[in-house]
């Protein structure tokens, strides 16, 4: 056989690359309570967070919506916008959430007061600390359930 007919029995060559489609890949993150029950499922939607009451994913039970405003290796502030109860106000972030996941440091802003903070645990005598526990503190007269349910969204690394 020679080289002429071994050419010419060989398939066409197959283009390797394919079109690119643009995919949003949807995170879904579940607030629980301690019998399991879902108190909150937040789901990204282009880069936005939307936190719904329950397992729902309908516009009547959205709880609160994200958008990121600064992000940067160390700092990163996102406005959270809570669905008004009338159409006269105006489009301004209800909270403020300024920090650093990597360091699990947020500090929840409403108008010019503080609402809530996280941090990692300190010991004195411990020198290594685990990155996946984080402490919160909520001031009095706030909703644990809203706050948890942005911090779950702030702290979250895509």
């Amino acid at each position: 056989m020679d080289r002429t007919n071994a050419a010419a029995a060989a398939p066409p060559p197959v283009p390797m690359a394919a079109p690119v489609v643009p995919v949003d890949l949807t995170v879904v993150k579940k607030l629980l309570d301690a019998s399991g029950s879902t108190l909150v499922t937040a789901r990204t939607s282009e880069g936005a967070w939307q936190a719904f009451r329950g397992i729902s994913w309908e516009q009547k039970d959205i709880i609160f919506s994200t958008k990121v405003m600064c992000a940067s290796s160390d700092r990163k502030e996102v406005h959270v916008f809570v669905p008004p109860r009338s159409t006269s106000e105006e489009q301004k972030p209800s909270y403020i959430l300024v920090g650093n996941p990597s360091r699990r440091a947020c500090t929840i802003i409403r108008g010019n007061s503080i609402v809530a903070q996280t941090n990692l645990p300190y010991k004195l005598n411990k020198a290594v600390y685990s990155r996946r526990k984080f402490r919160v503190t909520i001031y009095p007269g706030n909703d644990n359930i809203l706050i948890m349910a942005m911090v779950m969204t702030f702290l979250v690394q895509k």
